[in-house]
């Protein structure tokens, strides 16, 4: 078995194509960093243009509901009291936002707490308002589940005296670990390993080498497993050499950072639920919090490597291999972005566990420990299928 690992990663390096991926791999995380310190640099702007334009919107609401109570002849009790109602909830929203937006403007440490402060009272708005009638989730474009669950973060930082981050592009060593499993990044990423992996069980046949690769004195189960070892070993190497070079440079140019800044989570996320009910919510530390995304992510990357060579070895085709990849992952990004956070697709598809926030933080109809589950059962149901399929191919007389 071995020596099978050490000729397939001989091979495995000695194929340019693959130098080639790996250099892209690296280049893409490079990529991410200046991404990200672009973006670092024009989010206080961008977010403070946000909260103005939110607070033209709120003014605009709040003088056209003041105009029309003018008129209290025209207009029945109950429509007064509704009017009312909105009337207070948008006077109360114009100076929350006015009071961040001016925060902002300033971009200052000192100020971040306050930022906190002001966004808790805008919250606690927000809630009267939902409670009363005088909004809706609609009109105000936030659930009431991650209202409550932002003020009670804010409401941990201001109480433990932690230095809040704003700008959740900050260039820290600690935020580099965060932003490795943000957005599209881990999709990109698996995107890459099955580049890498594609051709792992036809490079033989497509080389025209298959002959002498099976006529060696090795059986077929340890050829099988050598294979998956070798790339199981090639990925997450990648992977953790990835994460840990990112780390050490901006580590060594902006700081690591706090290990410890708050991420919350609920209770529900210590054991398996499929409902829509989270429970209490509870703090996890940036170290806890990061160990579990890449616990998360490590499932999904052995299910992709038994996909990967399921589909290679029943279509022995490459091309069909990475069309029917990539199409999966597509589907995760149409899935995350066009449905509804409530949709039982967020439990039930393997690959929307790829945006990990989303698990970790229940932003959506998922469950953190069936996300490991489910791609673990997924990943050895397809070795299982694979190696059988495997051992009884005839490879043009190969067999054995």
């Amino acid at each position: 078995m071995i020596k099978i690992i050490k000729n397939e990663i001989y091979k495995f390096f000695k194929n340019k194509k693959n130098i080639i991926i790996i250099i892209l791999f690296f280049a893409y995380l490079l990529g991410i960093n200046f991404y990200n310190l672009k973006e670092y640099k024009m989010y206080m702007n961008e977010t403070k243009q946000s909260y103005h334009a939110k607070y033209l919107q709120a003014e605009g609401s709040w003088r056209s509901l003041s105009k029309m109570l003018v008129r209290t002849d025209l207009l029945s009790t109950e429509e007064i009291e509704e009017i009312e109602k909105k009337i207070v909830f948008y006077r109360a929203e114009r100076g929350n936002l006015r009071f961040i937006e001016a925060k902002y403007v300033n971009n200052r440490p000192e100020y971040y707490r306050d930022i906190l402060i002001y966004t808790n009272e805008r919250y606690e708005n927000m809630l009267k308002g939902l409670e009363n009638g005088a909004v809706t989730e609609e009109n105000i474009n936030l659930s009431k589940e991650n209202i409550q669950k932002g003020m009670y973060l804010n409401k941990y930082i201001l109480d433990n005296d932690i230095e809040p981050i704003i700008n959740p592009y900050t260039m820290t060593g600690a935020n580099s670990l965060v932003m490795f499993l943000e957005g599209n990044n881990s999709i990109i990423l698996i995107f890459f390993i099955v580049l890498l992996a594609v051709d792992i069980y036809l490079s033989e046949v497509e080389e025209g080498s298959y002959k002498l690769a099976y006529t060696q004195p090795f059986q077929r189960i340890n050829i099988f497993w050598g294979k998956v070892i070798t790339i199981l070993i090639v990925s997450l190497s990648l992977i953790a050499l990835g994460v840990i070079l990112n780390f050490c440079i901006l580590s060594i140019i902006y700081g690591v950072g706090n290990m410890n800044y708050p991420f919350i989570s609920a209770e529900s996320i210590k054991h398996i639920s499929f409902s829509n009910v989270h429970g209490e919510y509870i703090i996890l530390p940036l170290w806890k919090y990061v160990i579990m995304g890449f616990g998360l992510l490590i499932p999904i990357l052995i299910c992709t490597i038994a996909l990967i060579i399921s589909i290679s070895i029943f279509t022995d085709s490459n091309r069909k291999t990475i069309g029917i990849s990539i199409m999966l992952l597509v589907l995760a990004f149409i899935f995350h972005n066009f449905l509804t956070k409530k949709s039982i697709v967020n439990l039930i598809y393997p690959y929307s566990y790829l945006y990990a926030r989303d698990a970790i933080e229940l932003n959506t109809r998922s469950n953190y420990l069936f996300g490991i589950l489910l791609n673990s059962l997924i990943g050895i149901g397809l070795f299982i299928m694979s190696y059988y399929k495997f051992v009884q191919k005839d490879f043009l007389g190969a067999k054995e």
